[in-house]
């Protein structure tokens, strides 16, 4: 994910990146030829392709993933990482882990009963013929 937004301002986002789409060129086009890393970014700002993620991360201040360190690392975002709240993440536990697969576990089970209970009733009238009542139709045909 590079940018997720309104269309509007997606120009006005990548040229605050230094990234200028050329003229008499479809700027959609540009902007996929430079994701799959066809076409250079341009510009002074020297970011590829694979920096794209990390900008609008840190464009909307999310947390970095590790995986993805290595390319923060040139907009001041250190490579090690010492503590899991340097992530934004909350340190994992079994116990907290146990209970967010409970919850997710009665979450789902929920989900189903609101399914069959919330139903809606087929208005229609039709009945479908049973099984061998279809075999005739199929031997018939």
């Amino acid at each position: 994910m590079v940018y997720h937004g309104s269309a509007k301002k997606v120009e006005e986002y990548f040229s605050g990146l230094g990234i200028n789409v050329p003229e008499r060129i479809n700027p959609p086009d540009y902007y996929i030829d430079i994701l799959e890393g066809i076409a250079a970014p341009g510009g002074s700002s020297g970011l590829t392709y694979q920096d794209l993620p990390v900008k609008w991360m840190l464009y909307n201040e999310y947390p970095i993933p590790l995986d993805m360190r290595q390319h923060a690392a040139q907009f001041g975002i250190p490579q090690s990482v010492n503590s899991a709240n340097d992530l934004g993440e909350v340190g994992k536990t079994f116990a907290g882990e146990l209970w967010n697969d409970v919850r997710s576990n009665v979450e789902l089970r929920g989900e189903k009963i609101r399914l069959n209970f919330l139903k809606s009733k087929d208005l229609s009238n039709r009945k479908t013929p049973g099984v061998f009542k279809q075999y005739k139709y199929f031997l018939i045909r």
